[in-house]
């Protein structure tokens, strides 16, 4: 291989997160309702074997070949709730998140216009139902998070004395944090809350004019 040759390939390839094994978008929808802004959740359905059935989440899914994360969002929105893709208006991209598993989500703050409200109809197939929570509310929720410990679990083959390492080598451990929003029984936790707090600090940092 040549220099040109290595050149070539990796200025013309597409950019992706090393080690994901899934991409997938979500959108998050703000509508306009009896004089607020308001979040839009879906509840999944419960017969969604495999896909946290039960759980509340923002409209999305896996990413498609050909697609860029943002015609996924508006794809999936479309599958779950029959919302015209030209009643969505872009907002901005939100910071993207990679979960312990290696799934990368890119969430996208959107507007959905009152003729899209209009057209929802939910999928009996994936939505359980939708509702709303004004952005006040979750603005003014008390934080409520929690924390789980992450630590390494090694095999027992790793050639640690191969490589002249200790058994006891001290292996990088974190946390994950799990956020949760409760509003009219509905509980709002993982990825989907984690987006919902990274959300409101931004939202707060514009409103103090911090850039």
């Amino acid at each position: 291989m040549t220099f040109a040759q290595l050149h070539d390939y990796f200025t013309h390839r597409e950019l992706g997160i090393q080690g994901a094994v899934g991409e997938y978008a979500v959108l998050v929808p703000l509508v306009q309702r009896e004089g607020q802004l308001c979040l839009l959740f879906e509840t999944r359905a419960e017969t969604l074997v495999g896909h946290q059935p039960g759980e509340v989440c923002f409209p999305g899914g896996r990413r498609e070949p050909g697609e860029t994360p943002w015609q996924t969002a508006l794809r999936e929105t479309w599958e779950e709730l029959a919302v015209p893709s030209e009643e969505i208006q872009l907002l901005g991209p939100l910071d993207v998140i990679q979960d312990i598993s290696d799934r990368v989500v890119y969430p996208f703050l959107a507007r959905i216009t009152p003729q899209g409200l209009a057209a929802l109809r939910p999928s009996a197939d994936e939505v359980k139902d939708v509702f709303f929570v004004p952005l006040d509310y979750l603005q003014n929720y008390p934080e409520e998070v929690y924390r789980y410990k992450v630590a390494a679990q090694v095999d027992d083959r790793f050639p640690y004395e191969r490589m002249g390492f200790p058994k006891t080598y001290p292996w990088r451990t974190g946390f994950m944090d799990v956020p949760i929003y409760e509003y009219q029984g509905h509980f709002i936790w993982g990825m989907t809350a984690r987006t919902v707090r990274w959300l409101l600090r931004q939202l707060q940092l514009m409103e103090e004019g911090t850039p």
